[in-house]
């Protein structure tokens, strides 16, 4: 069965995201507390489990830790009020002072609150100098892989298919000489040699085929492709372990060997393993450059552009990259009321924050603001897309249709109807 987090590739993008940034937080000694709460577990003995932590650590000699526990303690209680019983899955809350910039005497009590994709097994409360995440980064890992072998009787590469990317595993040179057009016993003796090194190459290849899938306990298939027959007699024969034979889901005819042959196998393959993340992205791209050859007119792309339609209503779906490291920051004059935002890459973030500090306002020349935490792009436009009822794809940079959606700026949007121009 498909996963939440792959079926929804936005879910996956800040599920992730969440956890890149509790993983960078970090406390003092022991302050950082994590919380795990399963489905069944009764809300009323968590929080009287808390109360006994919070009584206990009024017995910590370090006045500052004492005090930063028992008030991250507190949050963790107040948070509970909301709510009567656990989420479906479950719920993971992370609760500590975190020091400004790791100087001490800057903290600021911190809390995040993760509903997971799947349901959390155990009853979990630590403290420590760091959020502890195991259980919630075991949840990102991809539950499947797919084997590929794309082979001829001139040599094999053996390949992964795991989330949305592939790798080449290993690759094993043939000694197979080419055939022989001389007649005669020559002829005969030759192809004789040439049937026992082909039998050596299977051998060999098996071999490293085994070495490569077996120790694999999430393989749920495997393929094979290459030109010619060799791929048959390979399979057929006793060169692969039989736990693997039984995997075997199709051959499929190639063009190429090598690692052309591999990418042509994963793009020829994504029929067969459409429960991938992998096979997913391929088609969302696919029907993107459809529909641009179809009618150019039933797209816009860029940023600007897809955000201009998409407050039009006009959006049906937006693909977007993961890698755009693209924010949005604020101010608003605490005096005046105005505000403004700009859009700047990550690297920048800082100096934009200390621009936009240390401006007077245009409206009143007062420079007293207010400014927002940044709003990655990914973000920004899934807020805004839940409110139009725009369905967002976030698609996985490193892979081919990555890099077609990056020739249209890293967004694009399929629209609903036709924009008029202004």
């Amino acid at each position: 069965m498909v996963s939440n987090l792959q079926e929804d590739s936005y879910s996956r993008y800040i599920f992730k995201k969440k956890l890149s940034i509790l993983r960078s937080k970090e406390g003092r000694g022991t302050e950082l507390i994590s919380l795990y709460i399963p489905p069944n577990r009764n809300i009323f003995e968590v929080t009287r489990y808390l109360r006994k932590e919070y009584d206990q650590a009024g017995n910590i000699k370090d006045k500052s830790t004492r005090k930063n526990v028992q008030a991250a303690l507190e949050s963790l209680l107040q948070r509970l009020k909301l709510y009567r019983v656990p989420p479906e899955n479950g719920i993971a809350l992370f609760c500590g002072a975190i020091p400004r910039n790791k100087i001490r005497g800057t903290e600021k009590i911190e809390l995040y609150e993760v509903i997971p994709p799947e349901p959390i097994r155990s009853f979990i409360y630590r403290c420590d100098q760091k959020f502890f995440l195991e259980p919630l980064m075991e949840m990102t890992k991809e539950k499947e892989s797919y084997g590929l072998i794309v082979m001829d009787r001139g040599g094999g590469h053996i390949a992964l298919i795991r989330g949305s990317n592939y790798r080449i595993l290993d690759k094993v040179a043939s000694l197979v000489p080419p055939k022989h057009s001389a007649g005669g016993q020559s002829q005969r003796r030759f192809e004789r040699l040439r049937e026992i090194s082909v039998m050596e190459f299977y051998k060999k290849l098996g071999e490293h085929v085994n070495k490569a899938f077996l120790p694999l306990h999430d393989l749920k298939g495997i393929i094979v492709g290459g030109p010619g027959d060799a791929k048959r007699e390979f399979i057929e024969g006793d060169y692969v372990h039989y736990s693997l034979k039984k995997k075997v889901m199709a051959l499929v005819n190639l063009s190429y060997t090598g690692e052309s042959g591999v990418r042509e196998l994963v793009w020829k393959a994504s029929s067969i393993i459409s429960d991938t993340i992998l096979a997913r992205e391929k088609q969302i791209v696919e029907d993107f450059l459809r529909a641009i050859i179809n009618d150019p007119d039933a797209v816009v792309y860029g940023r600007e552009n897809v955000e201009n339609a998409l407050k039009m209503g006009a959006v049906e779906k937006i693909l977007i990259l993961d890698n755009l490291n693209l924010y949005l920051v604020g101010r608003k004059c605490l005096n005046c009321g105005y505000s403004e935002t700009e859009w700047v890459k990550a690297v920048d973030i800082e100096l934009l924050v200390e621009k936009l500090s240390s401006e007077p306002c245009p409206k009143c020349g007062s420079t007293t603001f207010e400014i927002s935490d940044p709003k990655d792009i990914v973000e920004y436009m899934g807020e805004l897309a839940e409110n139009y009822g725009t369905k967002i794809e976030v698609i996985t940079s490193e892979t081919e249709w990555g890099k077609q959606v990056e020739a249209f700026g890293g967004i694009v949007g399929l629209l609903r109807y036709k924009i008029e121009e202004q």
